[in-house]
């Protein structure tokens, strides 16, 4: 997967003339609701035979305007780049999210969009907005993404619902996390919740392996005991006990926890305590 900056790429023009199938949000997390739309994203890209693109951001929007309740993402971008580039999308596109950015209008954005590539078709979800103070719905863009040629369809994928009827959302994962519920988020997520430690400075000993809280770049659960898994640089996972303080995280497990290891993420199974 190739990864460029938003604003560039309009500038440049570079890949103008080739055929795309883009879809664009948030994507903090990649719940099994983004997963459906990206999913549809990649298969209408083939069915076409254009370029699968994500149009993201690097920040939450909702950050920049001040509704944003949280101070840290639930993913870092280095996980994020490899979620994406697992499931097989070609081409990643980064906004940054600057105050002259938010001035834009749905109809102003939606039409740079459609320069950086020939777009076929834009996929979103049920509940997208985009444009100054969201002034533009799924129902405006439809008339929007018509403008970008005769051909280009929007296709907005039935919303994800869990099995109670309860809608995913990104929302729902971070109040579960920050509640400690962490056993609840495998069924929004189609996978644990991971925190990345490529990036964090590793205390080490023989038994325990631990980092400051304020060092991680992602939003963490509250104080108390976890079932982890420790997943290392090779792949390889082993089990472990996170203990959380509002300070630190300290792991513990039959495991030899040495400097020459490179660890990669943490994976949080179950609350204990």
């Amino acid at each position: 997967m190739k990864i460029f900056d938003f604003d560039q790429l309009v500038a440049s023009g570079e890949f103008a003339q080739d055929e795309a199938v883009i879809t664009i949000g948030v994507y903090d997390g990649f719940h099994s609701g983004h997963q459906r739309i990206l999913h549809e994203t990649l298969s209408l890209a083939k069915t076409k035979g254009a370029k699968s693109v994500a149009i993201t951001f690097s920040q939450n929007p909702k950050a920049l305007t001040g509704r944003y309740l949280y101070s840290k993402p639930l993913m870092s971008e280095r996980m994020s780049n490899l979620f994406l580039s697992r499931l097989g999308v070609d081409y990643r596109v980064v906004i940054d999210f600057s105050p002259e950015f938010s001035k834009l209008t749905g109809e102003e954005f939606i039409a740079r969009c459609c320069r950086m590539f020939s777009v076929r078709a834009v996929v979103v979800g049920e509940d997208f907005r985009c444009g100054h103070k969201a002034d533009t719905s799924v129902k405006e863009l439809k008339g929007l993404v018509e403008r970008c040629s005769d051909d280009t369809k929007l296709v907005v994928p039935a919303t994800y619902r869990l099995a109670d009827g309860t809608v995913n959302s990104s929302t729902l994962v971070r109040e579960l996390l920050t509640e400690g519920k962490v056993s609840l988020l495998g069924t929004l997520l189609d996978r644990y919740y991971s925190v990345d430690l490529g990036q964090i400075p590793l205390k080490t000993d023989e038994s325990s392996l631990s980092f400051v809280i304020d060092d991680s770049v992602q939003l963490l659960p509250p104080p108390g005991v976890y079932q982890t898994k420790l997943i290392l640089g090779d792949g390889s996972s082993h089990e472990t006990v996170a203990h959380m303080t509002s300070e630190s995280l300290r792991l513990e497990g039959d495991f030899n926890f040495v400097d020459s290891i490179t660890y990669d993420n943490l994976e949080f199974v179950k609350e204990l305590e």
